[in-house]
């Protein structure tokens, strides 16, 4: 059976790239013929469909600040960064042909026998992308979304009609926060299970067979934040501090250039998972952050990247994961926090987590058994 995944591959995220690259590792050792369907808007398809959609201009600064951080740093290393990306995606995925804009995909229609779209937050309704409800299939198609994610807790009233047009002709849907579940059961009546994040999808031997280990002589704390807030470099110091470790760090944003600690601006995907896997500790504002600090075992601190009470908020995926593993004591509102005491219990934890991985695994091969059936 042939199978096309739509998710975000382009973004220079190193969790979003993992979780593409978990999902398709899964389904091909489930015996799938899969491809990810290989969308790289240009900047003026980004900009016209923030235009069109009426998205969070905000949001998009940000990631456009993410971009132009990068000038901050050195051109090599940077450069590197981004060759290891590109060799991450050309070695580890099943691509089809590039597709630049939402026009162009019409072709796929006809040609897989289910379409899934997942993980990540691709259907946040602040960057709202049609393409990502895969608008561009016929009708008849089978349409499937695993673990997706809107992030925030709510729909704004003037994207609900849309985006309710858009779920309805999904087969089937699951979401990966409980927020998730909420607004799919208002906007279409459905309720629909909360599947893991794909990289729970994937055994901890598969994700360390993959890390690569540091060259960083002795202990480091690793400190990896998608914004940046005043706060951040205190937090980040004091966690160091208090493992008495160096701190290390991938930046994102311009201001972390000024963190004191060692700065890596070359890694890629591999080479993020070691730093992960060999730290003392994880100090992040990241979803990806924190599920791979609980995959590898390691103490984690989890700093809050949006305010509460914005609707532009994405917190939710964080307090979702945060307690369904009885980890909410690792997140920082304050710099007191920090010396909170860390009990895990790693082995109950990680049960917890095989449980919820083996029923999203089942879930998504009953989903593709009835395709199958119908064949």
């Amino acid at each position: 059976m042939k199978i096309a995944i739509l998710t975000w591959l382009y973004n220079g995220n190193y969790g979003t790239l993992l979780q593409a690259y978990a999902l398709q590792s899964f389904l091909k050792r489930e015996g799938y013929d899969v491809s990810n369907i290989n969308y790289k808007p240009s900047a003026i398809e980004k900009a016209k469909n923030l235009i069109k959609c009426h998205n969070s201009f905000s949001l998009f600064k940000e990631k456009f600040d993410g971009y132009l951080s990068k000038k901050q740093g050195q051109p090599e290393l940077l450069c590197q960064r981004n060759k290891a990306f590109e060799q991450f995606l050309s070695k580890n995925f099943n691509l089809t042909k590039q597709y630049s804009k939402p026009n162009e995909l019409t072709e796929l229609s006809g040609k897989y026998d289910a379409y899934i779209c997942g993980s990540d937050q691709i259907w946040s309704p602040m960057l709202l992308n049609p393409v990502y409800y895969f608008n561009f299939l016929s009708e008849n198609e089978r349409r499937y979304a695993y673990a997706c994610s809107f992030g925030v807790s709510e729909i704004p009233s003037r994207k609900m009609e849309i985006i309710r047009e858009y779920l309805e002709k999904f087969v089937e849907i699951s979401v990966r926060e409980k927020t998730g579940v909420k607004i799919v059961k208002t906007l279409t009546g459905k309720n629909v299970p909360m599947n893991v994040d794909p990289t729970l999808l994937l055994e901890y031997e598969e994700w360390n067979e993959l890390a690569v280990n540091p060259c960083i002589n002795g202990q480091y704390v690793f400190a990896y934040f998608l914004s940046s807030k005043k706060s951040y470099e205190e937090i980040a110091k004091k966690v160091a501090q208090k493992y008495n470790c160096e701190l290390v760090l991938i930046p994102t944003q311009k201001e972390h250039y000024k963190f004191d600690g060692t700065i890596i601006q070359n890694a890629g995907p591999c080479e993020w998972l070691g730093l992960v896997e060999n730290s003392c500790a994880v100090v992040t504002d990241s979803f990806h952050g924190s599920i791979f600090s609980l995959i590898f075992k390691k103490d984690f601190y989890v700093t809050k990247r949006f305010d509460d009470t914005s609707v532009k908020s994405q917190n939710s995926r964080i307090y979702t994961l945060l307690e369904t593993y009885g980890c909410e004591d690792c997140m920082v509102s304050e710099i007191q926090d920090i010396d909170k005491k860390h009990d895990f219990n790693w082995e109950a934890l990680h049960g917890r987590m095989k449980i919820n991985a083996s029923a999203s695994r089942e879930w998504l091969n009953t989903c593709l058994k009835g395709v199958s059936d119908e064949a």
